[in-house]
């Protein structure tokens, strides 16, 4: 990372590290140390196992992918590699993507494999997740149209992003269930225009040699697809209850089907649209405390809720970057380099567990 990239890094830390602590003092800190403090112990567990509960689901449903593409690794590397993919994910300006090189470059590595093989299934499991999410998100967005708490131009600003999502996952899904590898065909339209002509050439065959992978599970290995999806579909659910999880211990609270798609909704639109800093730090709290508005809670309460999961998250995340450190971000380059190639992902015969 240059100098340049780091004091870019570093600013937006501070800026949201400042928000957040501004959107703490509006709030009360009193108010909300006596939200996070009402969680409690069995609270806190429960928070513990959702997040728990979401990493197992996620790790099941990309383990069923590697299978039927044929890659096998430990347990131990697995679970390694997708917790440092989503500690890189989740400091970039997505909270859906961002650290699927990484966990690629670690699986292909211990397995022995092309990663262009290994990344094709990372590829399928985020169209899975993207496709899982539509599904719950266009449920709740029936409730968002519904509400009489958005103004005219909020709703048409949910619906046009979801729609600009929705369209973008199911334009990616046809091209790989018909296989039109729009990726690389437009990478090799790409490279008649700019200067480069031959790597982005070179990039434009591994990319396609990943669609071909893809292609391959979705229309010979479809049953290994729709498992993966059906866990897919759980994790979302998982996500779903989070605020009846925290609200029930913390207030007592029921949600009702209706108040949690909501949420759900304008949460996705949050982190997938407004996710500018790392982890979305002061962003995402500032978001919630408005969209929890609408549920009847207050901003006290939407901070802590912030809060307390990302407190959680945040331990994992540091888990990650340990094992990220341990890897070497030169490694894991080198394995971006390598995508596609015949030979294997780490020079020198090198093979690391996670």
């Amino acid at each position: 990372m240059s100098n340049r990239r780091r004091l870019w890094f570093l600013g937006l830390v501070i800026s949201g590290a400042f928000l957040l602590g501004a959107l703490i003092y509006v709030s009360g800190p009193r108010l909300v140390w006596q939200e996070v403090r009402a969680v409690g112990v069995w609270g806190f567990v429960a928070i513990v196992g959702n997040l728990l509960a979401v990493f197992v689901a996620w790790l099941l449903s990309w383990y069923v992918l590697l299978r039927s593409a044929g890659v096998r690794v430990p347990w131990r590397t697995l679970a390694g590699a997708l917790v440092s993919g989503f500690s890189v994910g989740y400091l970039t300006p997505s909270m859906y993507l961002g650290g699927e090189p990484v966990r690629a470059y670690a699986v292909a590595n211990r397995a022995g494999v092309p990663m262009a093989l290994v990344m094709a299934t990372v590829v399928l499991e985020r169209l899975l997740a993207g496709v899982a999410l539509i599904g719950f998100a266009t449920m709740g967005g029936a409730f968002v149209l519904a509400s009489g708490e958005l103004t005219r131009g909020d709703k048409q600003a949910v619906a046009a992003g979801l729609g600009l999502i929705s369209v973008l996952v199911f334009l990616g899904l046809a091209s790989f269930v018909w296989d039109w590898r729009l990726l690389s065909r437009g990478l090799s339209a790409l490279a008649s225009r700019v200067p480069g002509r031959e790597r982005l050439l070179r990039a434009a065959a591994r990319v396609a040699e990943m669609e071909r992978e893809v292609h391959r599970a979705l229309r010979f290995r479809l049953s290994h697809t729709l498992l993966a999806f059906a866990l897919q579909l759980l994790l979302v659910l998982l996500n779903f209850l989070r605020p009846q999880v925290f609200f029930y211990f913390t207030q007592r609270t029921l949600f009702s089907l209706g108040q949690l798609a909501l949420y759900f909704t304008l949460n996705v639109f949050l982190t997938t649209v407004l996710w500018l800093t790392p982890g979305g730090l002061g962003i995402a709290e500032g978001g919630r405390i408005g969209i929890f508005t609408l549920l009847g809670i207050r901003a006290s309460g939407a901070v802590a809720f912030s809060v307390v999961y990302r407190f959680v998250e945040l331990l994992i995340v540091g888990c990650g970057l340990l094992l990220v450190l341990r890897w070497g971000a030169l490694k894991v380059r080198r394995g971006m380099a390598c995508l596609g190639s015949e030979g294997r992902e780490a020079p020198g015969g090198e093979h690391e567990d996670a």
